[in-house]
């Protein structure tokens, strides 16, 4: 491994340029996107659709045109976007891990992306999938099947839910890359180790207000990106079978999921190279990498040149 010779060039960037680099790491790495991402994605994907796809099928019985079905179908809308927006950390594990390598290597292999998911199962699961909110909402929903459309759990409470997710990961967006690239414990008896905890105050706090902002700009993005995804699967399939009818099972089953997951993809990327910049501007990461690289080239070893913390540690960052 040359750590002085990375795919993707290590050195400050502007967040324009971050975006420019995401669509560069997309064509680089389609295998990411359409494997990785699609691997972590299916399982929720699906789940998703077991907990929420009842009610415009329920709807569509009555006709998903009528004024009484707007409710339900804007209740679908809420928790939907809401349950995809809860799952893409856990959802991009595999992506992340693959892309963590790739920057180093020419092609991780997906046996060892998919040994690592397993070997830090439990660690990520109960961070990204549990702490994060998304299996809690999950089970919410699961209470509610089957229930009428109510104010305050289908509009009020996903409402908090989104005010907690913005000051968390606004505050906090890098906590997959520190548990699956840096593997970070998430606790330990030893002042010593570098904890999860420790770790993620050290990286977000010196740049909280520019972390702040940049996942204000990353979310308008996104929110312009489902809709464009969106509407253009809809004039897809109208120019292709002259099919222009907006509200049906089609679109709100598959055209308007698929949409948030595409985009979700690409979050995955731009939050990985907002990583690699954050590092880069606290910690000359790409100092310190020429230094090891050098150090491995003459010694064999990068400890006799600078001995590496757990967060620069596991070959993965």
């Amino acid at each position: 491994m040359q750590l002085d010779q990375t795919h993707v060039v290590i050195r400050l960037r502007k967040f324009t340029e971050i975006g420019d680099l995401s669509l560069i790491m997309i064509r680089r790495y389609p295998g990411a996107l359409l494997i990785g991402f699609g691997m972590g994605a299916i399982g929720w994907a699906i789940l998703n659709t077991l907990l929420l796809g009842w009610i415009p099928w329920e709807e569509s019985i009555y006709g998903l045109d009528d004024e009484a079905a707007s409710g339900e179908v804007a209740r679908y809308l809420v928790w939907m976007t809401l349950l995809v927006i809860l799952q893409t950390p856990a959802a991009g594990v595999f992506a992340t891990l693959y892309l963590g390598q790739a920057v180093f290597e020419k092609r991780p292999t997906w046996k060892y992306v998919s040994n690592e998911v397993r070997r830090q199962f439990t660690r990520w699961f109960w961070v990204l999938g549990v702490r994060r909110l998304a299996v809690p909402a999950m089970i919410l929903l699961a209470f509610r099947w089957g229930q009428p459309v109510s104010g305050f759990w289908d509009f009020f409470v996903p409402l908090l839910i989104l005010l907690w997710i913005t000051v968390v990961r606004a505050n906090r967006p890098f906590a997959p890359e520190i548990m699956l690239l840096e593997q970070c414990p998430l606790r330990s008896k030893s002042e010593s180790v570098i904890t999860m905890s420790k770790r993620s105050k050290s990286l977000h706090s010196p740049m909280s207000s520019e972390l702040t902002g940049r996942f204000a700009s990353v979310a308008l993005i996104s929110a312009v990106l489902v809709l464009s995804c969106f509407y253009t699967l809809i004039c897809f399939r109208g120019i292709t079978l002259g099919y222009w009818h907006f509200m049906n099972l089609t679109v709100l089953l598959v055209f308007f999921p698929l949409s948030l997951w595409l985009v979700a993809s690409v979050s995955v990327i731009m939050r990985l190279l907002n990583y690699l910049d954050t590092r880069i501007r606290l910690e000359g990461w790409e100092v310190e990498l020429a230094v090891r690289a050098e150090s491995l080239r003459q010694f064999g070893n990068e400890h006799h040149v600078l001995a590496p913390t757990q967060s620069t540690s596991a070959q993965s960052t």
